[in-house]
Order: C-alpha cells, then structure tokens, then sequence
C-alpha cells in the first residue's frame, strides 16, 4: 500500500526537472551566435572587399552583439580598357576636300566622240573635285569602249632567186634549165662538175672586164672558172658571169 503513494510524488519531481532542462536550453544567454559562413574571392581586391563588408553585414544583422572589425572604404572598380581591334582588310577613306572659294578647275576639251567624250568628261569632274574640293559631283553612266579589231594580211616572204644546182654523180647528175650552164661554183674550193661534183647553173653572158658589163639587179658578177684569166693571180681584162649570191 505504500508503493502506491510514492507514485504520484516520483512523477511530480520527473516534471519539474524536464522543465528545468528546456528552460536552460532556451535561454539566449546561454546559446553561443555563429555568423554565416561566407566564401569571397581573392583574385580581385575590389570584389574581396565588398564581399567581406557583405558578410559583416548580415553577420551583424544575426548576431548583433558579435564584435566585427573595422574595414576601410573599398578601392574604386576599375572599368578595363579593350585594345582597339584591327581588321584584316583596313579600308582607307578619303576625307572629302574642304570646297577652296579661290580655287578653278582647269577646263578640259574632250573629244567629241561618244562613249569616249563620257569618260573624258566624268575624268574631269573628279579632278575637279579633288583639287577644289565641294560637293561630290555625279558620274554619268558610260557605256563599255568597244575594241577595234585590225584585220592585217600577212604574206609570205618573196623568195629570194638562187642559182640552180647541177651535176653530181653520173647516176643522179643534174641538169640545168634551158639557157643556162653548169659550172663550178667559183665561191667554194673543189672541181665542181668535172670530177662528179655539184656545180651552179648560169647564163652564160660575159660581165666585168675593161668594158664594165654590170650584172642584172640582184646578182653579182664572178669570176668565170672555166678560162685561165684570174684577177686573183694577176689576170687582167678577165670576164666574168652574174650568179645570185646566197
């Protein structure tokens, strides 16, 4: 029976002590203020700055007693300066001339012959303009310069007349034209026809000598091989006969 009794006095003294420990959990003076915890970069003074006067902020806005220290102003942002770009292909742009109230423009004849004169004439105001200046003037729109073709006819070269060849072998001797005479060309050394050689066709007509007889037009007068009248071994009056020289 008295087991009985102490039961309600044991649940009493469970109570109050419950009671006691929340009350002492709950007090603020006994529960320590933490700051949030912030991360600020520090590659950059400017942006650290502010970011840690950010965090003193809200950790005095939490923890109002906490001692915070004393930062200075923040350095101003610094805005960074682009390098000028370059492009690949610059394109240079004339100023415009400043109009010169003195200055006239030399005048300019131009042929009159269309489409040409148009070229002439748009020629003369932009030269105009770059000496004097103004407005810039309006070209007209010049149709394209036809090119002339030149026919040329083109003609074989004369041929030039050449003495005839004779002689040769006995198998393929050669004979000369009707009028003519086969010799030994007296330029070259050798026999000519007389031992199997090649010789030259004339016409047998005498030239040179005392008397002078000149040769047709565009021969020359040689000496004849056939006599024994050398000029060159002191023959004298000796005659000749035209060939055309080579």
């Amino acid at each position: 029976m008295k087991f009985l009794y102490l039961l309600p006095l044991l649940g009493v003294a469970v109570s109050a002590t419950a009671l006691a420990a929340a009350d002492a959990v709950a007090d603020p003076l006994t529960v320590q203020c933490v700051c949030p915890q912030v991360k600020c970069p520090g590659d950059d003074p400017v942006r650290l700055c502010k970011c840690l006067k950010s965090a003193d902020e809200r950790c005095k806005a939490k923890c109002p007693k906490t001692k915070l220290p004393i930062r200075t102003q923040c350095p101003p942002t610094v805005t960074p300066t682009l390098p000028p770009t370059t492009t690949k292909n610059p394109t240079t742009t004339k100023n415009r001339p400043e109009p010169t109230p003195t200055c006239v423009c030399e005048p300019v004849f131009c042929i009159q012959v269309f489409p040409q004169s148009c070229y002439c004439q748009n020629a003369a105001l932009v030269k105009c303009y770059e000496e004097c200046g103004g407005p810039k003037p309006t070209l007209a729109v010049c149709p394209p310069l036809e090119t002339t073709t030149t026919l040329t006819s083109t003609r074989p070269p004369t041929p030039q007349p050449t003495n005839p060849i004779c002689g040769g072998g006995r198998a393929n001797n050669l004979q000369c034209p009707e009028g003519l005479t086969c010799i030994k060309d007296p330029r070259k050394p050798g026999c000519g026809p007389e031992c199997d050689g090649l010789g030259i066709c004339v016409k047998d007509k005498l030239c040179g000598g005392f008397a002078g007889f000149r040769c047709p037009s565009g021969q020359i007068c040689v000496d004849d091989p056939r006599d024994d009248c050398d000029p060159k071994n002191g023959g004298a009056d000796c005659g000749g006969l035209c060939i055309y020289p080579d």
